[in-house]
This record gives structure tokens, C-alpha cells and sequence, in this order.
């Protein structure tokens, strides 16, 4: 069965097939970063080691931070069982487990979740049913773009047979491939007091506690001169001119995209969901009000 969703039903159709895959996941999609939502639910595939998870990402230029959030690289190498592959022609974004399917133009982005108007089509199978129609064919279509595209990571893991070859305990993983780096600059996240929760806010204290003002309360009340990196959102000197720290400058300059999206505004701290830049590191709606900081 097939139907056409969108809206909420969308995200909570990539929820389904995350809490719900027993045997296989598929997750296909040229950006990936991971929202709290998604992440709960792949936490409880860390508990079931036979899921085998396939992940095929793109459109990186072969610069793969340019499409993959650290903070879900890291959490999804510590899988038990997951693959990781890379193509940059990818432009489709599907999501599948052995049961349910979700062919959309959403990528498995936060933005995209929030910002765009995107659809899907949903395909259900039924109890004591083969993969059938769109389902089937989307399925088929896909595992032979994950089996024809570069392996960047591979992590199996290890059983050990018992009550007379009847069960099997896990023993742990085993990395095979490991081509793709955590960016070292997603460390800073935990620098100026705080660290960074799983949704992007920085959490300060106690483990429920957030920043003490919202985002558009900063901007009067902190001193002149304070701005923020607009990768990593810490505390750093206003200049438009630099508006990373000097560790994820350092990150960026090995490639100087000066369009590349960020995540933060340089003037304000609030999340940018990629409308800044190294070229435009403030959000519109508040250049006006830093305008009077530029020399």
C-alpha cells in the first residue's frame, strides 16, 4: 500500500521506519544532520547489533564535512552494525526498513524538516507480504546505489553462538573501513562553559539547563565587540571580516568556500539553519542592528 504524505507526516514516517527496522535500514539522503527526534530512535538500533544499517550520502565534492553534521558522524560510527557510503551524484533521498519505505524530496536534514515544503510517497508492506510495485522497485533501485558507491566506513559486529548453536550473543564490533574524520573543530562545541545538546542548543550546568537568554536578547545586552563563531556558536571578537574561531578557521580555510552554509549569526548566536556564511555572517533581520559594531 502507497500514499501520497507531507507536513508532519513525513518526519513522523522516518521516525516509524528508524523505531521499526529489525533486519535492514536504509537511509539515503546527500545531506545528513541528525535532529534530537531521529537520534532517540537510532539509539535504540545501538541495542539490536543484527540491524544492519545502510547509510549513502553526496553532493560533497568529495569534501565530505560539507554534507555530513559532525555530531551525527559521530554518533553514527558508534553503531554496532552500520556502512557508510559516499556518492557524489546523489541527489534522491529514500528511507527504508525491510517493512515500510518513504520515496520524498526531504533530506535527512534539520533545515529541510523545518524550512521546506516537502512530500513523499509511503509504501507499507503487509504482514506475510513480499516487497511489491513502488516499494519493491524504490528498494531494489537503491541497494544497488549503496552497493556500487565508496565505502568510507564499515563497522560489523561479532557473535558468538550458544545453547547448541541456537542463539547468538554479541561480543562487540569491529571497524573495517574508516575513511571519513570527524572534523576536529566539532570538539570546540564543548568549550565557553557549555556543550551542545543533540537539537543544537548549548546546555550549561545541570543536564536540562540552556543558554540563560534567548538569541534575540543578546544582542542588547552583551558587550560590544562579542560575536560568535558561525560553525561552532562560542563566544568570539565581532570582526565580519573573521567569524570562525581560530579552530574551525583553520578547519575552513583549507577549502575558503566562502558560501558554504553555517550553522550560527555572528552577531546574535541564534542558529542560522545554513542562511549564513563566511561572506555573509550575520542573518538579515539583524544587519541593521549590527551595522553600528562594523568599523
Amino acid at each position: 500500500m502507497s500514499k501520497f504524505i507531507y507536513g508532519h507526516a513525513l518526519n513522523a514516517s522516518v521516525e516509524a521506519i528508524i523505531r521499526e527496522a529489525e533486519e535492514w535500514l536504509l537511509l539515503v539522503s546527500p545531506f545528513i544532520k541528525l535532529n534530537h527526534r531521529y537520534l532517540d530512535e537510532l539509539r535504540g538500533l545501538k541495542k539490536r547489533p543484527h540491524c544492519r544499517v545502510l547509510i549513502c550520502f553526496g553532493k560533497s565534492e568529495g569534501k565530505y564535512h560539507k554534507s555530513f553534521d559532525p555530531e551525527a558522524l559521530r554518533f553514527l560510527k558508534e553503531m554496532p552494525n552500520v556502512k557508510i557510503v559516499y556518492d557524489e551524484r546523489l541527489h534522491a533521498k529514500f528511507y527504508a526498513n525491510e517493512k515500510r519505505s518513504l520515496l520524498t524530496s526531504m533530506n535527512l536534514y534539520d533545515y529541510s524538516q523545518i524550512n521546506n515544503i516537502e512530500v513523499g510517497v509511503e509504501s507499507i508492506k503487509g504482514n506475510f507480504m513480499s516487497r511489491s510495485g513502488l516499494d519493491a522497485e524504490s528498494w531494489n533501485y537503491f541497494s544497488d546505489v549503496i552497493d556500487a558507491a565508496l565505502v568510507v566506513f564499515n563497522r560489523e559486529p561479532k557473535f558468538k553462538k550458544a545453547m547448541m548453536g541456537l542463539t547468538e550473543n554479541y561480543e562487540g564490533s569491529e571497524t573495517k573501513v574508516d575513511e571519513i574524520e570527524v572534523p576536529q573543530d566539532d570538539d570546540e562545541k564543548k568549550t565557553s562553559g557549555g556543550r551542545r545538546s543533540s537539537n543544537g542548543a548549548v546546555q550549561t550546568g545541570g543536564s536540562s539547563g540552556f543558554s540563560a537568554k534567548p538569541p534575540q536578547d543578546r544582542a542588547a545586552s552583551q558587550a560590544p565587540g562579542t560575536g560568535y563563531c558561525i560553525r561552532t556558536g562560542v563566544q568570539i571578537p565581532f570582526n565580519v571580516e573573521r567569524p570562525l574561531s581560530d579552530r574551525a578557521f583553520n578547519s575552513w580555510v583549507q577549502f575558503g568556500d566562502g558560501t558554504y552554509p553555517e550553522a550560527y549569526c555572528h552577531f546574535t548566536g541564534e542558529q542560522s539553519f545554513g542562511e549564513t556564511c563566511y561572506e555573509r555572517p550575520i542573518l538579515r533581520k539583524n544587519w541593521n542592528k549590527a551595522k553600528k559594531w562594523i568599523q
